[in-house]
């Protein structure tokens, strides 16, 4: 690993599979690939019922038509969905800026994924990931042949990486993670997980800890360098007015990115809340746009007089909690706000973007599951800018101590704003890392 890690004792590292054993688990992998998908075809008419079948024709190989026509050789940029995709933005910025001869082509897993990634990042072409077994996903690669291959955060797709390797293209993952529960699972795959990091040229990781698992798991130790969180790298944009009026007038807290079970966590946080600050406004913004009508029967039990946000342009006073039914609007709401919870940590799912509204000056709560951004949430915890809570009662007494005075609120803020400067060099790192891999200054 580079010289900024602590080295890996060599009896955790694994054997590098032998290429018989390799070419077994490539095998395997695509039988049992097979055999998914035809047991799939019963499903199907529940999919389509469910709408879960949109992009079926991507997912199955079809390469859209921009992908066919680009007049260069693409880098390819694969993100899982849509917090991956808005963490590339910085990633994204400067691959435009330093290879502009290079159309950019974004892959994600979700269509929510793919709308940000056509919208947000203004990708050449954005698609949904091939399927990664039946060599599907070679054919896709055969046709558009990109020039290099950038996998964000923790998608580990076997067949992903043959595909490229086989049309030339080099392999990074950046802005690396890999949790403990992730690198147990990996070993029951046998060689092929160690078969199909091997393709891979370079590992940016976002701590030493992630560094360690994927060289556990498989990754060529010498290739495995601690770059830090793209999250981190996001700047915030300068602040314009608010998404809605009204805000600037209320103690506004956001429950940001929550889970099922989060949105009960917080109302029952906000309901003395409101009692003692009449101006009190929560915003609650569910992960998941299939979760907004469970977020507004929620909202509805809590007897709380709330709006939707795609069907008001401001907030009266009677108004005392908003449910953000649109996509890609949170972050304009961060600099209006006094505190942001974030989710995913509530619920056991390793925590949500805890540097993304610290960015924005804003003082940070949230829940006992931070292990996806543990390194942050440290971090925040140590500088007085954030706070765990394991309970409504602890959430509500930390917005108490925010919302009783407004300088408190700026003061834990600004020290949060502090934490996420500090760790803003990831961008750097990550490109020197991917520079000599594109050809690129």
């Amino acid at each position: 690993m580079s010289d900024d890690t602590a080295p890996v004792s060599p009896s955790a590292l694994p054997a590098p599979p032998s290429p018989l054993a390799a070419r077994a688990a490539y095998w395997a992998y695509d039988v049992v690939g097979g055999l998914a998908a035809v047991l799939a075809v019963p499903a199907w008419p529940w999919l389509r019922r469910r709408g879960l079948a949109e992009g079926i024709e991507e997912r199955l190989g079809r390469v859209p038509a921009a992908a066919a026509a680009l007049p260069a050789p693409p880098i390819w940029v694969h993100c899982a969905s849509v917090g991956e995709a808005l963490s590339a933005a910085p990633l994204v910025a400067r691959l435009r800026e330093r290879c502009p001869q290079r159309p950019l082509v974004v892959s994600t897993t979700t269509t929510t994924g793919r709308a940000v990634a056509r919208d947000e990042l203004r990708a050449d072409v954005a698609t949904l990931l091939p399927m990664d077994a039946l060599r599907v996903v070679d054919r896709v690669f055969r046709r558009v042949r990109p020039r290099a291959l950038l996998v964000v955060e923790t998608e580990l797709w076997p067949g992903l990486f043959r595909a490229a390797a086989r049309v030339g293209a080099p392999i990074a993952i950046v802005s690396g993670r890999l949790s403990a529960r992730t690198v147990e699972r990996g070993r029951w795959a046998g060689p092929l997980l160690p078969a199909a990091l091997a393709r891979v040229a370079a590992f940016g990781m976002q701590t030493l800890a992630d560094a360690e698992r994927i060289v556990a798991l498989g990754a060529p130790s010498d290739r495995v360098h601690v770059t830090g969180s793209l999250k981190a790298a996001r700047v915030p944009p300068s602040a314009g007015p608010p998404p809605l009026g009204g805000l600037a007038e209320r103690r506004l807290v956001i429950a940001a990115s929550t889970q099922p079970g989060e949105e009960e966590f917080v109302l029952q946080a906000f309901a003395p809340l409101r009692r003692v600050y009449r101006d009190a406004l929560l915003l609650v913004a569910p992960r998941r746009p299939e979760r907004f009508d469970e977020a507004a029967a929620l909202l509805d039990a809590a007897r709380l007089r709330w709006v939707r946000r795609s069907a008001v342009a401001a907030v009266g006073p009677e108004v005392e909690a908003v449910l953000l039914d649109s996509l890609g609007e949170l972050t304009r709401f961060f600099p209006a706000a006094w505190a942001v919870f974030v989710g995913g940590t509530v619920a056991p799912l390793g925590g949500h973007n805890v540097l993304e509204p610290a960015a924005h000056g804003r003082a940070v709560a949230f829940g006992p599951h931070t292990e996806n951004v543990a390194a942050a949430a440290e971090a925040l915890s140590a500088a007085g800018a954030a706070e765990a809570v394991r309970s409504p009662g602890e959430l509500a007494r930390y917005w108490d101590g925010l919302l009783a005075r407004r300088e408190a609120a700026e003061a834990a803020g600004e020290r949060a704003r502090a934490v996420a400067l500090a760790r803003a060099e990831s961008l750097q790192r990550t490109w020197e890392l991917l520079a000599p891999l594109l050809g690129a200054t």
